[in-house]
């Protein structure tokens, strides 16, 4: 029950962003970048909330996307990697690690492995 107050709500969300020019925005936007990974640009949308939110929402995010099967398994190695950051982030530092040091470390890895899978899946 705990899923359906995240998924639906950024699902509805997600769907009425779509009637808006806010998806075509982001795309063009964050396309240079997302290139790098073979993905398309809206998938920024995906990666920035399941980065600070978790990966329930992202699913809601990426279910309205039209991707590939070799776009979603990029997007899914970045978001296993780097995911709800900001609760991680938390409990990382009550572990006496170093979240200043882990969190960007997190970041770069995944961002490191979706553009070496996506050379990999050329």
């Amino acid at each position: 029950m705990q899923l359906c107050a995240i998924i639906i709500p950024v699902y509805v969300l997600t769907a009425l962003l779509k009637l808006t020019p806010f998806f075509e925005y982001v795309g063009r936007l964050f396309e240079p970048f997302m290139k790098f990974f073979g993905l398309p640009g809206e998938s920024a949308v995906a990666i920035v909330t399941g980065t600070f939110v978790n990966l329930y929402a992202a699913a809601a995010v990426v279910a309205d996307l039209d991707m590939t099967t070799k776009q979603l398994t990029i997007l899914a190695l970045i978001l296993g990697v780097s995911h709800s950051q900001i609760m991680e982030t938390a409990i990382i530092g009550k572990m006496r690690a170093r979240p200043y040091l882990v969190t960007p470390l997190r970041v770069i890895f995944s961002l490191c492995a979706g553009f070496i899978l996506n050379l990999l899946m050329m």
